[in-house]
């Protein structure tokens, strides 16, 4: 009898040692997610970008998933928007700006977005630049008038661009992005795809022209004036 007590409890000796972890019941341990794994770069893109960002007709800026703007964004222009924020629509995401990331993880994040749907572009290609560059706004009005105003002037099907309120809301910056990479699921070509008046699309002196003309529409103020000038050392010549 007491040889079967005996071994009894040496059973549950070594159950109590190596069996723990497997008791039922137990939760199972979160699987660690490494930054900059694309399961890390997905789940951080649903949470802070999706909303405004998504691909298709659902979001209300331009999509990510997008391996046409990958091709001319360039990872430090991406990182800095992220970082510093853009007008009033887009907030800096920088821990030291009161964001939620730090910019390690910002930079492994738009590494881990350009590997996802990047489709092997490093960036500044496409023959135009990323980022807004100075132009003729005279001759931008007649780029507008034959290109742009049978759908986004006053009572156009896709809405004005030279509303003051509109322009209050979008920068300078998200004005040429939206010129450049357009949205395809809303009928919006990008910069170099046919257009009205405009087979091949538009040259880059003729997109930096247009945009230059429905930004001086925007009521300025000390406020925004700051976030839409533009650099006086930046030309066309810089889309190349």
């Amino acid at each position: 009898m007491r040889l079967h007590i005996s071994r009894f409890l040496s059973c549950l000796a070594i159950l109590a040692v190596v069996g723990c972890d497997r008791m039922p019941g137990k939760p199972k341990e979160a699987t660690a997610v490494v930054i900059g794994s694309p399961a890390w770069t997905q789940a951080t893109f649903n949470t802070n970008c999706r909303g405004c960002h998504a691909q298709g007709a659902e979001g209300a800026a331009i999509p990510l998933i997008d391996a046409g703007y990958w091709k001319v964004a360039t990872d430090a222009q991406v990182i800095q928007v992220i970082a510093q924020g853009q007008g009033v629509l887009m907030p800096s995401y920088l821990d030291s700006n009161g964001g939620p990331m730090s910019s390690d993880q910002i930079a492994a994040f738009v590494k881990g977005m350009r590997t996802l749907w990047g489709a092997g572009s490093s960036g500044g290609q496409g023959g135009i630049s990323g980022t807004v560059v100075a132009g003729n706004a005279s001759a931008g009005s007649q780029v507008f008038a034959s290109a742009c105003a049978s759908c986004h002037s006053a009572g156009g099907s896709a809405g004005s661009v030279t509303d003051p309120m509109y322009l209050k809301l979008i920068s300078n910056q998200g004005l040429w992005s939206a010129v450049v990479y357009g949205r395809a699921a809303l009928g919006s070509p990008a910069w170099n795809q046919p257009m009205p008046n405009h087979p091949n699309g538009l040259t880059p002196t003729e997109v930096a022209d247009v945009v230059s003309w429905i930004a001086q529409s925007r009521p300025m103020s000390s406020a925004n004036a700051k976030v839409n000038s533009i650099p006086k050392d930046k030309n066309v010549s810089d889309a190349k």
